[in-house]
């Protein structure tokens, strides 16, 4: 059976992002996102999940500075909803909780709802949300609480005291996953890469002009701040081509001479749940 690396502890969002990307693999998980990329890079499994970003706090930091130096690629994503819950260790009196375990990306995503319902309660960081729904569920005390998933809290057996308390409604996660080669497929209609452009007047929309010529949609771009040459403007960029590789090597081609550098993250098909209403264009 495939293994599939995701981090932090069964019932994370990761691990139900692996279940839905590879549902019939070996879901193996890592304490960190450096140890789940350097397995991948290393064989022990043959791809692993990492959440890119969210659209309710943005990138994920971790990720964004191993994404430059990994020596793996994208060949797939999928956006997962992040539906955060109240779980608790059975029944509870919610004026009784005086602690919150959690993420930091929990804590943040379900701000409005712990300010309204939990202002005085105490904030505790756990490494993921899996983690806390598991400490708080083990720990029998029904006066502290967890923000996590039902996922987390049927896979742990505890009991969803508030659902649906996340800032929005449509807060989601983008996952990819990644591997040690590339992959090309017909039905593949985004790319991810990294640029470099000089650092004087023009540099950035002479190359993204040779996009535009070439028919090739630009859906993200981003300024990248960790690079080896920090005095050059860097970009990460999601590019679209309508599963016409050829407009993106044709473009690639072309760009060279308005770039300093460049690094290609993998081309694949993009999730179907993109649209303008959640942030994340389609191709």
């Amino acid at each position: 059976m495939t293994k599939i690396g995701y981090l932090g502890q069964p019932g994370s969002y990761s691990h139900q992002a692996a279940t839905q990307l590879r549902p019939e693999g070996e879901h193996v998980n890592f304490p960190s996102f450096e140890e789940l990329v350097a397995a991948c890079e290393q064989g022990e499994v043959a791809e692993s999940v990492l959440p890119l970003e969210n659209s309710e706090s943005g990138r994920i930091p971790d990720v964004h500075r191993l994404v430059v130096s990994m020596e793996l690629f994208i060949v797939g994503e999928l956006l997962l909803d992040v539906s955060h819950c109240l779980v608790t260790c059975g029944p509870a009196v919610e004026a009784e909780i005086h602690s919150i375990f959690s993420h930091p990306q929990g804590f943040l995503q379900s701000s409005k709802f712990l300010k309204a319902r939990f202002p005085d309660a105490q904030r505790r960081t756990r490494s993921d949300t899996a983690s806390a729904v598991r400490e708080v569920v083990a720990s029998g005390d029904r006066h502290i609480a967890a923000i996590g998933s039902e996922f987390a809290a049927k896979h742990y057996g505890g009991t969803v005291l508030h659902r649906g308390i996340s800032n929005r409604e449509d807060n989601i996660t983008r996952f990819v996953i990644v591997g040690k080669e590339a992959t090309f497929d017909e039905t593949d209609d985004m790319s991810s890469l990294i640029i470099q452009v000089g650092h004087k007047p023009g540099s950035l929309v002479h190359a993204l002009a040779v996009f535009g010529n070439h028919g090739v949609n630009i859906t993200k771009l981003e300024t990248y701040m960790i690079s080896e040459r920090t005095e050059l403007p860097t970009f990460y960029l999601d590019i679209g081509c309508g599963g016409q590789a050829q407009k993106l090597i044709d473009a690639m081609s072309e760009i060279e001479p308005h770039i300093s550098y460049s690094k290609f993250l993998g081309s694949y098909k993009s999730d179907p749940r993109r649209s303008g209403r959640n942030g994340f264009l389609k191709p």
